[in-house]
């Protein structure tokens, strides 16, 4: 049944409770977050991982005379170190 009462009727206290809980817009936007950075040293040995993998699976043949004595194994593994150390000690510098 509507209510033609001239005054609109008293809230109940559920009523004032609710509208209470309810927060306010901010007045302006949150600041924007910048993107993350791509994470190098995890990005160069996943993509040579996959074309390694590639590679395998559709049976090219590689040169093996590169990889004698494991010269190039050494030499990844020795740039990889650097490549963790130099983030270590970048990030202690940002803290």
């Amino acid at each position: 049944m509507p209510d033609y009462s001239e005054f609109p009727t008293t809230p109940t206290a559920w009523q004032e409770r609710a509208w209470q809980e309810i927060a306010p817009l901010p007045a302006e936007d949150p600041p924007v977050q910048p993107r993350p950075r791509i994470d190098l040293v995890a990005l160069v040995p996943g993509v040579a991982f996959i074309t390694i993998a590639i590679l395998v699976l559709t049976g090219v043949d590689v040169p093996m005379t590169i990889f004698r004595d494991g010269g190039v194994l050494w030499a990844l593994l020795i740039i990889a170190g650097v490549g963790l150390l130099l983030r270590e000690v970048r990030r202690g510098r940002r803290r």
